[in-house]
């Protein structure tokens, strides 16, 4: 039995952004909620009538609504209405950040989630339907690349630190090497497995001991040469413009190894537009907006910062290129 659950809730582990609100907080006066379809997820709009281009947002395998609420704001105040996209919510959150209508594991989540705000979003008259964005961090990312790849109706994707194939999923009562993380009309997608992870979590219990999620990660595809080219995310079927940023360094998975392979494919599917961000010195942590934290110790090493520094400015000058027209 893969316990992964079980041994982040003992680490503590949040594997991609920092907590913002607690659920139901408000990222702007005009925040409404999606509707049943969509337990928790949420419509936040910029001052003014719009109609607005929109970012919908994807955070990682932190689950619950953090990562995306502690995004929105950044989106909101450069123009943008923000769609705030849920999947899941894993019992290892605090009792107060749990989001009971969503699944504990991440077992087979279905890329169709990502059509249900689409159409939700060009139904409304405060937004451009044409300019609809897709922004993911880390299994988000995954997400958004998966999605995008058979969902059309996005102007431009934004995956950070992302993967270029569907890894194995986990939860209660996964059974290691048989769980996908993503599914496509009710069949699980083929997956890349994991080698020593529940090994490599109890390192959590030895005091000075480095974990490197990514070592299980990088072992399972060394081990499963076959399995990963029907595990590979087909970005070359994205027709719409993707920018992807990852770090060499990144000891969560090798997102800048990965973000070469997307952009790779993309080139040699006939040059697809991308914008490929990839620095060899950065972490897992490249979602920031290049800033540290005034008081206490230091949030990132230096080199994650001047990554920030770079992929966040580079974020907003391809959005406003694919959904603003600047």
């Amino acid at each position: 039995m893969f316990k992964l659950i079980n041994l982040l809730a003992a680490a503590g582990l949040v594997l991609a952004g920092p907590v913002a609100a607690a659920p139901g907080a408000q990222v702007a006066p005009t925040e409404v909620m999606v509707g049943d379809e969509l337990p928790y997820a949420y419509f936040a709009t910029p001052d003014g009538e719009g109609p607005f281009p929109v970012v919908i947002v994807l955070g990682g395998s932190e689950g619950g609504d953090g990562g995306s609420r502690s995004s929105a704001p950044r989106f909101i105040e450069q123009g943008y209405a923000v769609l705030g996209l849920h999947y899941y919510s894993p019992g290892y959150l605090p009792a107060d950040r749990q989001l009971p209508e969503l699944p504990e594991a991440f077992d087979s989540i279905p890329l169709e989630k990502l059509a249900i705000p689409r159409d939700w979003l060009s139904s409304r008259d405060d937004v451009d339907a044409d300019d609809i964005g897709l922004y993911g961090v880390s299994k988000g990312a995954e997400f958004v690349l998966a999605g995008a790849s058979r969902i059309d109706g996005f102007a431009a994707v934004v995956a950070i630190v992302p993967s270029d194939v569907i890894w194995e999923g986990w939860g209660p009562n996964a059974v290691a090497g048989e769980v996908s993380s993503f599914s496509w009309e009710g069949e699980a997608l083929p997956f890349v497995p994991y080698l020593g992870m529940e090994e490599e979590f109890k390192k959590y219990a030895i005091p000075g001991a480095t974990v490197r999620l990514r070592t299980p990660q990088d072992a399972g595809r060394r081990a499963n040469p076959d399995r990963v080219p029907a595990a590979r995310i087909r970005v070359e079927d994205i027709d719409e413009p993707v920018l992807v940023a990852g770090g060499d360094a990144d000891d969560v998975w090798n997102s800048g190894a990965m973000a070469q392979n997307i952009a790779e494919r993309r080139a040699e599917a006939g040059g697809l537009e991308t914008v490929s961000l990839i620095f060899p010195g950065a972490s897992h942590a490249l979602s920031g907006m290049g800033i540290q934290r005034p008081e206490g110790e230091k949030q990132y090493d230096d080199a994650t910062l001047a990554a920030q520094q770079e992929i966040w400015p580079a974020t907003l000058a391809f959005l406003a290129k694919h959904l603003k027209d600047e």
